[in-house]
């Protein structure tokens, strides 16, 4: 089995794949280093990740990005990659925040559909 896992260098998505792998899952990380965190605690995140024989790791924008054939080469999604909080998801980031959790949700949908 192959899993998709988005946002698997943030704090949720780097335990879920270390979990995926752990239990003999391939898994197909992405993302995108949003600035939320610095850069180097996110590469942290995926440091155990990067020994597994089992784990790829694609730097992708998912709302920009082609999904289609990162989709089509796993069985399951699990899809974590969001710009988090609410309280900044108002106000002059609102745009950031739509971009990156609905249209990039959206696109995953649609590629997952095909």
């Amino acid at each position: 089995m192959r899993a998709l896992v988005t946002g698997c260098a943030g704090f949720i998505g780097s335990h879920l794949t270390e979990s995926l792998l752990g239990d003999g899952v391939e898994v197909l990380g992405v993302d995108c280093f949003n600035d939320n965190y610095g850069r180097p605690q996110k590469l942290r995140n995926i440091d155990a990740a990067r020994d597994w024989d089992g784990f790829e790791f694609v730097p992708i924008d998912l709302a920009r990005g082609s999904l289609d054939d990162l989709v089509d080469e796993c069985d399951v999604a699990f899809h974590l990659a969001a710009e988090p909080g609410v309280r900044p998801s108002w106000g002059q980031r609102f745009e950031l925040y739509t971009r990156n959790n609905v249209l990039a949700t959206q696109h995953l949908l649609e590629a997952a559909k095909r």
